[in-house]
């Protein structure tokens, strides 16, 4: 072996590794997950009764049978939620899209050609090549014809030496894990939505029979009154009071009536994705009291950066801006596509054959020499929008850190008004059944009886808005947790 050929061997031997090593790298920072500053517990965290996590659904810890309908039926027939299907299968077709890039290609490709050449001054030039006879040669050019048929196939692969492909494939499952979270994110809030919902409707419900009950007491406290007016000793000033009660209680029954069929269309929309749709489960609203009051497991501030969807967001698409900083710096770097073809090219059909092929084969190289600052823009461009994503980070966490400690403090604020509320009520029962009793020995009028029950259906109204502000607050806990 000569000294020449021995040295392009040694070379060849040298090159294949350090190819090898620079196919394997990847240009740009890699993502690093990033560690938000958060407090080791949560001051409010007190607020609560802590419970185990459970593997069920969150919204079973209420108890209720109609609500677990109605997250049933929202699973196929809420348009938000099959919207968000529909962006994640759209992501994960852009996801395989990115992971075809790096794949060679192959086209084939067929032709046929009939072309019409003038023979001036070029007859004796094409007389060998056409079969044309001499005599031919030397008439009027009148022009040649003839008809090409070419099939064949082109392939081509670039070559990630630079790893621009597996930034591009890095960018695009970072940005799938995003759209995911984003679904996961949209499913909550329906889901939180179709429980607030339902619970305000309960209580509307509720407040609407307790409007109807009053109506009734006010109904009859107005005709006691026109009894004792009409017997003198009731002065028209107080008739008229009277009179404004019952017309107040009259208004605040068509109304809370009114807000009723507002929301039940409102979970028939939720539910169903129609506000005339049959929801048979509504069809007899339950006492809200009856609907358990939740413990809810409350985690420690770390894990909400790995439980909610939100986070988990921005989080990925982080993780997608630094993978653009790789693709965008392999740009400015060398880039290298194996190119081959063959094809059959003939006269006529019958010619077609292997004897007709043409081949070639062969490396491009393409080098970014002037582009008048493109890549430098585009490279500043994508650390500009990995800084903004990172700051939009630190945002989304710190407006969940907010979020959740003062959804826990509305919770101790809401657990003491309901105790308050109950010792009311208790006492007006109380009240209430005493004036009962001299009542019934003939110590007092109906009247006096009458507006005791007012004042304690009143009492009932407060504690029931009350617990349904308590099971609405523990089901924003709850999704501002991440579940």
């Amino acid at each position: 072996m000569s000294e020449t050929r021995f040295f392009q061997c040694r070379v060849r031997m040298l090159l294949f590794p350090m190819l090898l090593a620079v196919a394997g790298c990847s240009m740009g920072p890699d993502f690093v997950r990033p560690k938000p500053v958060l407090p080791e517990q949560w001051q409010n965290a007190g607020a609560v009764e802590h419970a185990r996590p459970s593997s069920l659904p969150w919204w079973h810890m209420f108890n209720d049978p109609v609500l677990d309908q109605l997250m049933l039926r929202a699973e196929t027939g809420n348009l938000d939620m099959a919207l968000a299907r529909e962006r994640v299968k759209a992501a994960r077709i852009q996801r395989r899209a990115a992971s075809a890039e790096s794949l060679p290609s192959l086209n084939g490709q067929a032709s046929y050609t009939h072309e019409r050449l003038a023979t001036s001054g070029v007859g004796e030039v094409l007389q060998p090549l056409l079969g044309l006879s001499p005599d031919a040669v030397r008439q009027e050019p009148e022009g040649v014809s003839y008809t090409n048929y070419s099939i064949g196939a082109v392939a081509s692969w670039e070559l990630d030496i630079w790893g621009r492909q597996r930034r591009l494939r890095e960018a695009a499952k970072a940005e799938l894990s995003a759209v995911q979270a984003d679904v996961d994110a949209m499913h909550l809030s329906t889901q939180a939505e179709i429980a607030r919902t339902y619970f305000q409707w309960l209580w509307v419900s509720d407040r609407l029979k307790c409007a109807e009950k009053t109506l009734e007491r006010a109904t009859q406290l107005l005709a006691i009154a026109r009894a004792v007016r009409a017997r003198g000793l009731l002065a028209g000033v107080d008739l008229e009071k009277q009179q404004n009660v019952t017309q107040a209680a009259l208004g605040e029954k068509d109304e809370l009536a009114l807000q009723q069929a507002s929301l039940h269309r409102a979970l028939a929309v939720l539910a169903a994705g129609r506000p005339d749709a049959d929801i048979p489960e509504l069809a007899k609203p339950a006492d809200p009291l009856d609907v358990t009051m939740p413990k809810v497991a409350v985690d420690i501030p770390s894990d909400m950066a790995r439980k909610r969807p939100d986070i988990r967001a921005a989080e990925a698409r982080l993780h997608a801006a630094t993978a653009t900083i790789g693709m965008a710096q392999a740009d400015f770097y060398p880039q290298v596509t194996l190119t081959g073809q063959i094809s059959l090219d003939a006269l006529t059909v019958a010619e077609l054959g292997w004897n007709a092929r043409n081949t070639s084969f062969g490396p491009t190289l393409t080098l970014p020499i002037f582009n008048g600052g493109r890549l430098s823009s585009q490279l500043a461009l994508r650390h500009s929008e990995q800084r903004s994503a990172g700051i939009f980070y630190q945002s989304v966490v710190l407006n969940a850190w907010v979020e959740i400690e003062n959804l826990l403090s509305h919770e101790q604020f809401l657990r003491s008004q309901y105790q308050r509320q109950i010792s009311l009520l208790n006492a007006e029962k109380a009240r209430t059944a005493a004036l009962q009793k001299r009542y019934q020995h003939g110590d007092m009028s109906r009247e006096e009886l009458l507006t005791a029950a007012l004042s304690e259906s009143e009492s009932e109204a407060n504690l029931a808005r009350t617990y349904v502000a308590l099971l609405t607050n523990a089901v924003d806990l709850k999704t501002a947790l991440g579940i």
